[in-house]
């Protein structure tokens, strides 16, 4: 896959989705950010998730980013651009992003998420166009550049470019008003 978008905008649109997350933090009381089952978009069809859940959820795909980045820069393949691609491993992972951080307290997720959304702008805001367009390092990569994988990871059907909320949460203040 290669990147759809330069390099710039998509790291504009990652810094909205960011600034958007932190927007709701703001509004929610930690009460709220907890209370089961108030997520109701985007969803499998058994999940009761909280926006706490939500931000485990959105946070496994900027780790995962993070990480094949890495691998990258190594020449590997990281095993999430496959993954994200099968179903059953899509379902997986979807599942085991809450899972994985569901010991986890609300400050601890919240601080996991700054984190991690904080690397992943560095990361891209440090790359050149012409890394961006880089060809795949590993065999069978050929059709594949940087900003490709990163969207392969990022940009799953059906999320806005580098926007994954709207998909969770497609009208913050009609959220509020649902929670008040």
């Amino acid at each position: 896959m290669r990147a759809t978008v330069e390099r710039a905008e998509a790291l504009r649109l990652l810094k909205v989705e960011h600034q958007a997350v932190e927007a709701l933090v703001a509004e929610l009381s930690d009460e709220e950010m907890t209370r089961g089952d108030t997520i109701q978009h985007g969803l499998y069809y058994d999940q009761e998730c909280s926006f706490k859940d939500l931000l485990a959820h959105l946070v496994c795909y900027e780790v995962y980013t993070v990480e094949a980045l890495g691998e990258w820069r190594a020449g590997k393949k990281h095993w999430a651009i496959d993954a994200v691609k099968e179903p059953r491993r899509g379902r997986e992972i979807h599942y085991g992003g809450i899972d994985e951080r569901a010991h986890l307290s609300l400050r601890e997720q919240l601080d996991e998420y700054r984190q991690t959304g904080g690397a992943l702008e560095a990361a891209i805001s440090a790359l050149s166009e012409a890394d961006w367009r880089m060809a795949a390092p590993w065999k069978g990569g050929r059709g594949t550049d940087l900003g490709g994988m990163i969207e392969g990871i990022m940009v799953l059907p059906p999320r806005p470019m580098y926007r994954h909320l709207p998909v969770h949460v497609p009208d913050a203040r009609a959220y509020i008003r649902s929670l008040r």
